[in-house]
């Protein structure tokens, strides 16, 4: 028997879904052969007596067996083991035929640098023709790494069966998975040991099984899964070897993943099939692997993957939304699902959404819609109201490089349908979403209850939630990974992690205002007291992103000697706070960017909050049960409070600062302290990992998320007490509440009052009012029209209608309230109306 090059498969570790690879190598014959036990259902395991120096050798062995148990029990696969018990005299061997689970303390075997972050590795030998495993040895890295049964509380320690499980998969033959998420759908087999929290590494997921019942298949499993299978090309149609292909099953929530080229019997290196599918609506897609997880991570032929290529969905989808949905049932295998980067065919235009239209409660409208295109010569917007077939058509005119149309307000409860046409000069047309697909939104009715916006970071969009029913009114597309929110003044900012910008939605209209690109990785937010300049930490840039509200314009600051980070932020008139997680420290910065003061806290601050009364800054701390509090004034720590937690992730005082709420994640608890003497109040059990705080606008209700069970859970402020919660979709992050605006009701005036001659606007009535007034006015032709109020200073406060309109008599609202929602003052107030070159303007008077 011949033996192949040893291969190592390793577990990292990283201070940074679902999907299966079967290790495979070249063999001297040229073909691809596969990592493969003969007979999978009794292979042999041999425990090292000595076990790791961290825990007794009983419970050691324990944790191991029970590693080995959880890929025993998968029932779609045919996996069993053979409990060969304890050996004092065996050392790790590449051809002793002995699968040996060893820790190595002195790092005598591992013959790795340490500090390499290399937690574990499992080192094969096979036959080099027909891929059949003879020996697989476990090592655990005992010299670098402390493992624990449980979480240490500190985290400075290692679950150890987070790890076994991980490299019992490599020796059962699975490479490692280049899909990547959250814990809750984060395979067994990702190569990194994240520390979300112990024992989240230890389920299986769909795909860990579909890996392993694919190469040792049960009874009975072929004949319930299906499979499809395509190729991926470039645009000159060359094959495109290591992309990334992921299959969501719409039905299950499951994911299952491959890579081009990886089929040993595939015709070519763009080649790929999906195994192991379960029956059910399938969206795919394909991304490069590049990144964290990137071809260093794998072994065998798994190497120089084709990069460079946008994600995408099937077919020529940039957005997940407008995919092409493929249906599978049991035992069927779907051919010829190709893909190929670049999104369109060549020479088609290229239409790429930038601020498409969500439901909103604005009927006044226009509704905008901006893309951007490629190759394209002329663009409309087809646009039809209801359900009717009978559509309009306007021409998407070009605006700073991006293709603009308004679509005109509309009545609440109307449901728009619309659909982008692009021409190129050649006469080729593109449509988006397709052919066959249409976007739609709808004018939607308010309740008045306070609105919930929800980062769902794994949906890239924002939730828009009424707190009174608990019903999604609104789903607003921002950019990739949105992780955190901050409200201010009728504007809502977005933190986008990957796509590296900031979004600002308009919270009266649901309307995203504009992308504001940043450094790499925006995170936390911070506004200056004056709210004129918003602070972002760039976690993945050591630096902050600088923010003028006003005109979008941005500036960065580059950090010096920081150890990761930065991530929580706190800004007073003259200082700037963030945390360096690594370093233990707390940085004051000036608004230009120098560094004046490194203040020394417990282990992991992650987020800073500011009293209301600006009398101290709070640092919460991941690593230790301990909530640290600095003097903002003097710049050094006044004291700290001893938590019922192992670790906290936010921290929020309450709106009159006598609470500090707090999410302690590893807990899945909301800790609230008293605020002058640190006195614990409660520890609420709530969801897992729970992440942000928002209180509702009167302070009477604190809204928590839970980013791993998916749930938005609410507590009584004033008796501190759960009353009730909420499932939304992926991820939830950041939360902030707003005060919705009472909706503008443009109605027209009876369908049999005559067609008016001229031009008019009417006097508001009443005048003087309180609450609202309504105004008429009247078109004698389809007209662009614009109505706006201005203050005493000539200042321009609220628009209530500016759109295009038939002729007609028409009536508005207005609530006295300005753009933002915000109550005005007593006093006279100017209303304007222009209409294709008519002005007329009528006085009122405010009296609150």
């Amino acid at each position: 028997m011949r033996a192949s090059p040893l291969l190592l498969s390793a577990l990292l570790l990283t201070d940074t879904a679902s999907g299966f690879l079967i290790q495979t190598f070249e063999s001297p014959a040229g073909r691809k052969v596969q990592h493969v036990w003969n007979y999978p259902d009794r292979i042999p395991f041999l425990l090292h007596a000595n076990g790791s120096d961290d825990l007794t050798p009983e419970l050691t062995h324990r944790l191991i067996r029970e590693s080995f148990q959880v890929w025993d029990d998968v029932a779609t696969s045919r996996v069993g083991f053979v409990d060969q018990g304890q050996t004092t005299s065996h050392q790790p061997s590449r051809a002793d035929q002995r699968n040996l689970v060893y820790f190595d303390e002195a790092g005598r075997h591992l013959n790795t640098p340490s500090g390499s972050g290399i937690i574990a590795i499992t080192r094969i030998s096979s036959n080099s023709f027909t891929g059949q495993i003879s020996d697989a040895d476990i090592i655990f890295n005992g010299r670098d790494f402390r493992f624990a049964a449980d979480d240490d509380g500190n985290g400075t320690s290692v679950n150890l069966k987070d790890v076994a499980i991980h490299e019992i998969g490599h020796l059962l033959g699975l490479e490692h998975t280049p899909l990547d998420g959250p814990p809750a759908t984060r395979p067994t087999m990702n190569p990194f040991n994240r520390g979300d929290g112990p024992g989240e590494g230890q389920s299986l997921e769909p795909d860990d099984i579909a890996g392993i019942s694919v190469l040792y298949p049960a009874t009975g499993y072929r004949a319930s899964v299906g499979t499809i299978s395509g190729r991926v090309a470039d645009l000159d149609e060359e094959p495109l070897f290591g992309a990334h292909i992921t299959a969501e099953n719409l039905d299950t929530g499951e994911l299952f993943s491959t890579v081009s080229g990886a089929e040993p019997d595939g015709d070519g290196e763009g080649d790929y099939r999906l195994h192991g599918l379960t029956p059910g609506r399938y969206r795919l897609s394909i991304a490069p692997i590049e990144g964290a997880i990137n071809e260093d991570n794998f072994g065998g032929i798994f190497t120089d993957f084709a990069t460079g290529f946008a994600e995408e969905f099937f077919d020529n989808a940039r957005d997940g939304s407008y995919a092409r949905i493929i249906d599978l049932v049991a035992t069927q295998h779907i051919g010829d699902i190709d893909f190929i980067s670049g999104f369109v065919p060549p020479d088609f235009p290229i239409i790429l959404p930038v601020g498409l239209a969500a439901n909103t409660p604005d009927a006044a409208g226009p509704y905008v819609v901006r893309v951007e295109a490629r190759n394209t010569d002329q663009m409309w917007l087809h646009y039809r109201l209801g359900d009717t077939e009978a559509h309009h058509r306007l021409p998407m005119r070009e605006q700073g490089g991006l293709y603009t149309a308004e679509i005109p307000g509309q009545s609440t409860g109307t449901r728009i349908a619309y659909q982008i046409e692009a021409r190129s000069a050649a006469g080729k047309i593109s449509l988006f979403p397709n052919e066959n697909a249409w976007l739609d939104f709808t004018i939607i009715e308010l309740t008045g209850s306070p609105l919930a916006f929800t980062a769902l970071r794994g949906d890239d969009a924002i939730s828009v939630v009424d707190t009174d029913t608990h019903r999604e009114l609104a789903r607003i597309t921002v950019g990739d990974e949105p992780i955190q929110v901050l409200l201010s003044n009728g504007k809502l900012f977005v933190s986008n992690l990957s796509s590296n910008d900031i979004s600002v939605i308009e919270t009266a209209t649901f309307r995203v205002l504009r992308h504001v690109e940043t450094a790499v990785q925006p995170l936390d937010m911070a506004l200056a007291p004056d709210g004129r300049t918003l602070y972002a930490t760039n976690s993945g840039a050591a630096a902050l992103t600088i923010v003028d509200v006003e005109s979008g314009q941005t500036h960065t600051i580059r950090l010096s000697d920081i150890g990761s980070g930065p991530y929580g932020i706190a800004v007073t008139t003259d200082k700037i706070f963030t945390t360096d997680i690594a370093n233990n420290q707390v940085l004051v910065i000036t608004p230009q960017g120098d560094i004046t003061r490194r203040i020394d806290v417990p282990a992991q601050p992650r987020s800073l909050a500011l009293a209301p009364d600006g009398q101290a800054l709070y640092v919460a701390s991941m690593g230790t049960s301990l909530l640290t509090l600095i003097d903002p004034a003097t710049e050094t720590v006044s004291g700290s409070f001893e938590l019922d937690a192992s670790g906290t992730f936010a921290v929020v005082p309450s709106p009159d600062g006598r609470k500090i709420y707090l999410t302690a994640h590893d807990d899945n608890a909301l800790l609230i302290v008293d605020a002058q003497s640190g006195t614990p109040l409660k520890k609420l059990t709530i969801g897992q990992n729970p992440r942000a705080i928002s209180f509702s606008p009167d302070g009477e209700q604190a809204y928590v998320t839970s980013s791993f069970s998916n749930e938005i859970h609410i507590v009584d402020t004033r008796h501190d007490m759960l009353v009730d919660s909420y499932t939304i979709r992926q991820n939830p992050r950041g939360i902030a509440l707003a005060t919705p605006p009472l909706p503008v009701q443009i109605t027209a005036v009876g369908e049999r009052s005559p067609r008016p001659i001229d031009y008019r606007l009417d006097p508001n009535y009443p005048n003087p009012f309180n609450a609202s007034t309504k105004i008429g006015y009247a078109l004698a032709a389809e007209s662009n029209i614009e109505l706006r109020i201005y203050n005493a200073l000539g200042q321009q406060i609220r628009t209530l209608v500016r759109t295009r309109r038939a002729a007609g008599n028409y009536r508005v609202n207005w609530d006295g309230r300005d753009d933002s929602g915000i109550d005005l003052a007593s006093g006279p107030y100017l209303l304007v109306m222009h209409a294709d070159g008519f002005r007329q303007a009528v006085k009122m008077l405010l009296l609150r």
